[in-house]
């Protein structure tokens, strides 16, 4: 892999992130926007802190997609071929983070308030 093909992995990754970021703040924000709407739960300042960490900590395990590629590069000298698969891991990945928020915000909710 040359200096070209990595800018073009990481801008591949990188123009993504975006959908990435809507989806699985969408997925979290409707989950609370409905749970808020059938409980009593008063929303506190340490709520709001810990979606800010949620979203960051998201954002961690997204880089984690570059991050493989590189490794399979670097290390395995692109045996393995992560690269032919990076769309189902983009799909795949943003799917079951949204499934993840999903079950978090209902288990956080239904732990606090019912």
């Amino acid at each position: 892999m040359t200096l070209n093909e990595l800018r073009t992995n990481i801008k591949w990754w990188e123009s993504k992130r975006w959908i990435y970021n809507a989806l699985v703040g969408l997925s979290g924000i409707l989950t609370i926007f409905n749970v808020l709407a059938e409980s009593p739960y008063d929303w506190t300042f340490e709520d709001t802190i810990g979606v800010i960490i949620w979203g960051i900590g998201a954002n961690i395990f997204y880089s984690l997609g570059t991050l493989i590629e590189l490794f399979d590069w670097y290390y395995l000298k692109n045996r393995l071929g992560i690269k032919r698969f990076r769309l189902f891991f983009f799909i795949s990945g943003t799917f079951l983070s949204c499934l993840y928020t999903f079950w978090c915000v209902m288990t956080y909710f239904l732990w606090t308030v019912w």
